[in-house]
């Protein structure tokens, strides 16, 4: 007897994992590009907002693509809510 086999790319699992691959593409994609334009706006990025950039969410990362030309710095731009530019090494 021969069994119905349903394509792999029809399973459920199949199209979960599909989902979520391309939802991390789409966040890995926009994060290099808002760090290869901050860095051709303010010059090498510190160790502080690449972390800020790795951590964001698609929303934060679009909202900093839209402020992105009305900045006055990286740290007014990106920097937590709490104000000044993080301290530590770059």
């Amino acid at each position: 007897m021969l069994q119905h086999l349903t394509p792999l790319e029809e399973t459920q699992a199949y199209q979960s994992i599909f989902v979520k691959g391309e939802a991390k593409g789409k966040i890995e994609g926009k994060a290099e590009g808002i760090k290869r334009l901050l860095a051709r706006r303010f010059g090498p990025l510190p160790r502080w907002a690449e972390q800020r950039i790795a951590a964001a969410s698609v929303a934060q990362l679009d909202a900093w693509i839209d402020g992105l030309l009305d900045a006055e710095s990286l740290a007014a731009l990106i920097a937590p809510k709490g104000g000044a530019e993080p301290t530590g090494p770059n």
